[in-house]
């Protein structure tokens, strides 16, 4: 009944790490995002101000719902069912912070220097120039950093607090990292299953609720 959500940057080397936990537990691996396209260019009506004490939960489907995000909500609803199975390792930078509440599932960040970042992606695009590969790299961070900011109120995703745990791929290899997230992840107690179920029970209900809510003010609008 492993549930994970893995999240990381660029050049972290979380691919290998996902795919190493992913074999050893036994578990499903998929990459899921949920995003609004050109959610960026949105007038600023439709802004969402985040209170500080809501939950991540909350503020992306205030988002989502800012949005009118048909799209989104359902693969939103998808990523809940998947965690709501169970033996799924969800890797992406979105899942992670829509499942924060979910105390069933281990929330995991991948990272590590700047100068090994670079070195990797270096390698993977086959150049000498080191600039080119930071600069990839940072315009990949800061829009992750937007995307996290807008649709969760999160200010700062290296904070360790909104992890269960922070991996450093630059410090062990990749199959240590792999066995410490291995051994977090150990299977839950049948209480534990059973209150797994009734959450996401209820996660999947609130999206339902809003798809059809949006579903009526498309209906209005028109």
């Amino acid at each position: 009944m492993a549930v994970i959500a893995l999240t990381s940057g660029m050049g972290t080397g979380v691919k290998y790490v996902a795919e190493i936990v992913a074999r050893q537990l036994g578990v499903e691996l998929v990459h899921r995002e949920i995003c609004v396209p050109g959610a960026d260019r949105l007038p600023a009506a439709t802004k969402v101000r985040h209170a500080p004490w809501g939950s991540r939960w909350e503020a992306g489907l205030a988002w989502l719902e800012a949005s009118r995000a048909e799209e989104g909500l359902a693969h939103l609803e998808e990523v809940c069912r998947m965690a709501q199975r169970g033996n799924v390792l969800i890797w992406g930078i979105t899942p992670l912070h829509f499942l924060s509440a979910a105390t069933q599932v281990t929330k995991i960040r991948v990272r590590t220097t700047m100068a090994l970042r670079v070195r990797r992606i270096m390698s993977c695009m086959g150049t000498d120039e080191p600039d080119s590969a930071l600069e990839k790299i940072l315009q990949n961070d800061r829009h992750h950093a937007d995307t996290l900011r807008r649709m969760f109120g999160v200010d700062d995703f290296e904070t360790p607090s909104l992890y269960d745990a922070v991996i450093d791929t630059g410090r062990e290899p990749a199959e240590t990292c792999a066995m410490q997230i291995v051994k977090l992840a150990s299977a839950p107690d049948k209480k534990m299953v059973a209150a797994s179920k009734a959450t996401f029970d209820v996660m999947i209900e609130q999206i339902q609720t809003l798809r059809r809510h949006i579903d009526r003010q498309l209906v209005s609008a028109n």
